[in-house]
């Protein structure tokens, strides 16, 4: 899926999850919490100039991330909380991406290794079924790996797919 591409998110708990982008996203921009009576996470990517930045709303424990990768992207690394803005009953929380301290998307690839050896399966094999057996297989390895879609079941087969690619 040349136009997509995926951002991993990592909590706190190990629970990772994925969802797709457009596949002209650059990089990192900014991560932000506002809290209200609810809490939302605002993750900003950048795009190529003159295109509008890429926005994905994270409502499940916003400040519980410790990092996010674009991959295939420029961007990797932990969230550091940087500072608090207050504006009324709304508080505003913002992070800064710590460059390279993430290892992330290396610690896929090493749980997704793991859960294919627990299956005595390969990336080729599971890649080659047919698409009904292989969207199952490559769900029971994200749930082996910990990981799940945020907003769809698509984006992680998407995501696991590009995954086994690289093994």
């Amino acid at each position: 899926m040349a136009d997509k591409k995926y951002v991993l998110l990592k909590w706190k708990d190990g629970w990772q999850e994925v969802v797709a982008v457009e596949g002209d996203t650059v990089d990192f921009n900014k991560y932000y919490v506002v809290e209200r009576v609810e809490h939302v996470g605002r993750l900003v990517f950048n795009r190529p100039k003159g295109q509008y930045p890429q926005l994905i709303l994270v409502d499940r424990a916003p400040t519980e991330i410790e990092g996010v990768a674009l991959v295939d992207g420029n961007g990797e690394g932990t969230l550091k909380q940087t500072s608090t803005y207050r504006e009324g009953s709304r508080l505003e929380y913002n992070y800064a991406l710590q460059k390279g301290e993430g290892g992330l998307v290396g610690n896929v690839l090493d749980s997704i290794r793991r859960a294919l050896a627990e299956r005595k399966a390969s990336a080729k094999d599971v890649l080659s079924k047919a698409d009904p057996e292989k969207g199952q297989e490559l769900a029971a390895i994200a749930k082996a790996a910990r990981i799940v879609g945020q907003k769809s079941q698509a984006d992680l087969v998407g995501f696991m797919e590009e995954m086994l690619k690289k093994l």
